[in-house]
C-alpha cells in the first residue's frame, strides 16, 4: 500500500483512532490512591458502546424553575462523524456559549481535535460529567426538549476524550477523576486480492499524529506530564492521571461540585471552584455601576449600585441594588425597586430593610431589558427621585463580557 503524509489533507482524512476503554469499578482502588499510578492492563471495550450523542440540555431540577441552566451532553464514542454532528449542536445555539459535559472511552483522534480546537474557539467550558436523560432513551439519537440531571459517578474520559476536555477554557473534574491517555494508534484498512478481503494493520505512534497532539495540547495550555505518560503507555493500556497530575499539567484547571456539578439557583451554571479552595469563578461574569442619589455628583453624597451576575450557560442573571450612605428606612418604607427600560412591565427587585434589592431575571428578559443599554430605576412605596435613576449596562465595569456571554 502507498501512504503519503501531507498534514494539510491528512489531519481530517485516514481512521485514526485511540483505541480504549475505562472499568468505572476502579473508582474505590483510584480513590484510596495518590500521586502517580501504575499502568493498568484493561479487558477490551465493552461490546454495543454507542455513538457519541451530542444533545442540548436543560437542568430538569425543580429548584431551577422558571431560570434552569442549559448545557450541551456530549456521552459515548467520539467516530469521525461525530466532529460534524457537535459543530451543527455548537452552531445551533446562535452565538450563545453553552457548557459541555463529557463522558468518552474515546474514539478518532481526528474528530477529537475538531472538537476540541471548536471548543478552544468559541470559549466554552468542559467539564468531565454524565447526564441523566430523563425524557428520552439511552440510545435514541435525537432528543428534542431534552431535561435531564448531571453527575459525576461513572463520567469518564479517556484515551482521544481528554483531547476534548484540553480545548476547554475552564477545564473541570470531579475529585476522583476518570482520566487516562495512551500511545496513539492508527489504524489502517486495506483490501486485498480478487476476494477484496479486508485486512487492518495498526502503527502505534505514528510521527505525524504524535507531533500533531503535542502541538495541539501545547496551544491549548496543557504541558507535560499529559505528553510524557500518553507516549510512554502501550495502547493496550490506560495511564489514569492523578488529580496532582491534571492540576500540574493544567489539563484540570477547577474542582467540580461532584454532589451537584450544575448550580440550580442565583446565577446558576456548572458548580465548581478553584483548586486552592477559592470561590472566585472564571466563567462569573459580572457588571457593576454606581449613580449619585438626589441628582448629586457628591462622591460623599448617597449612591445606588448595582450590580448584575451571569454564570456560562445559567438561564438567568442575578441583579441587585444597594443604596449607600443612604439612612436606613423602615421594613415598610423599603419594599425594593423597579428597573424598567421605558416599556414593558417593569421588573420588580424586592427588599428587605437595610438590604439590598435583589432578583434572578431570566436571561431572555434580561437582554430585552437592556437591548437599548439604558433602564430606570425607581423606588417603590416612595416618593419618586427628584431626577431619574438610570444605569447605562454598556458603559458598567465588565459588562461587555457578560452581555457576550447572556446575550449574544
Amino acid at each position: 500500500m502507498r501512504r503519503s503524509w501531507p498534514p494539510a489533507r491528512r489531519r481530517d482524512e485516514g481512521s485514526w483512532t485511540a483505541v480504549a476503554s475505562a472499568v468505572i469499578a476502579l473508582a474505590g482502588f483510584l480513590a484510596a490512591g495518590s500521586g502517580a499510578l501504575a499502568d493498568l492492563k484493561l479487558p477490551p471495550r465493552p461490546r454495543g458502546d454507542p455513538p457519541m450523542r451530542i444533545v442540548r440540555v436543560m437542568s430538569s431540577d425543580p429548584a431551577c424553575e422558571p431560570n434552569c441552566p442549559e448545557w450541551i451532553s456530549a456521552e459515548g464514542m467520539i467516530l469521525p462523524g461525530t466532529a460534524a454532528a457537535f459543530r451543527k449542536a455548537i452552531f445551533d445555539l446562535d452565538g450563545r456559549r453553552l457548557p459541555v459535559l463529557i463522558s468518552s472511552h474515546g474514539g478518532s483522534l481526528g474528530a477529537a481535535l475538531q472538537m476540541g480546537e471548536l471548543i478552544r474557539e468559541r470559549r466554552l467550558a468542559v467539564a468531565v460529567a454524565r447526564t441523566l436523560i430523563a425524557n428520552c432513551p439511552e440510545r435514541t439519537p435525537v432528543c428534542p426538549g431534552a431535561r435531564g440531571q448531571a453527575i459525576t459517578g461513572g463520567a469518564v474520559c479517556a484515551s482521544a476524550c481528554p483531547l476534548i476536555l484540553a480545548g476547554g477554557v475552564e477545564r473541570l473534574v470531579g475529585p476522583v477523576p476518570m482520566v487516562g491517555v495512551h500511545q496513539i494508534t492508527e489504524v489502517l484498512k486495506e483490501k486485498e486480492g480478487l476476494a477484496h478481503l479486508t485486512t487492518i494493520k495498526k502503527i502505534y505512534e505514528p510521527g505525524f499524529a504524535d507531533i500533531t497532539v503535542q502541538a495541539y495540547l501545547s496551544a491549548m495550555g496543557v504541558g507535560d506530564p499529559v505528553m510524557t505518560l500518553l507516549r510512554k503507555t502501550p495502547a493496550g493500556s490506560i495511564r489514569w492521571l492523578s488529580l496532582p497530575e491534571m492540576i500540574e499539567s493544567h489539563l484540570a484547571t477547577q474542582a467540580l461540585d461532584a454532589a451537584a456539578p450544575v448550580m440550580t439557583s442565583g446565577a446558576n451554571g456548572l458548580n465548581g471552584h478553584a483548586f486552592d479552595g477559592a470561590t472566585a469563578r472564571a466563567d462569573l461574569f459580572v457588571a457593576h455601576a454606581a449613580v449619585p442619589l438626589a441628582g448629586s455628583a457628591d462622591s460623599a453624597r448617597p449612591t445606588l449600585e448595582a450590580t448584575f451576575a451571569y454564570r456560562r450557560g445559567g438561564g438567568g442573571v442575578e441583579a441587585q441594588l444597594r443604596e449607600r450612605e443612604a439612612a436606613t428606612r423602615p421594613a415598610g418604607e423599603a419594599p425594593g425597586w423597579t428597573l424598567t427600560n421605558g416599556g414593558g412591565e417593569p421588573l420588580v427587585l424586592k427588599a428587605t430593610a437595610g438590604e439590598a434589592a435583589g432578583a434572578t431575571i431570566p436571561r431572555e428578559r434580561f437582554c430585552g431589558l437592556f437591548r437599548n443599554g439604558k433602564v430606570i430605576a425607581a423606588p417603590m412605596g416612595g416618593p419618586p427621585p427628584k431626577e431619574p435613576i438610570a444605569f447605562d449596562l454598556t458603559a458598567m465595569g465588565g459588562a461587555k463580557a457578560l452581555l457576550e456571554e447572556a446575550c449574544p
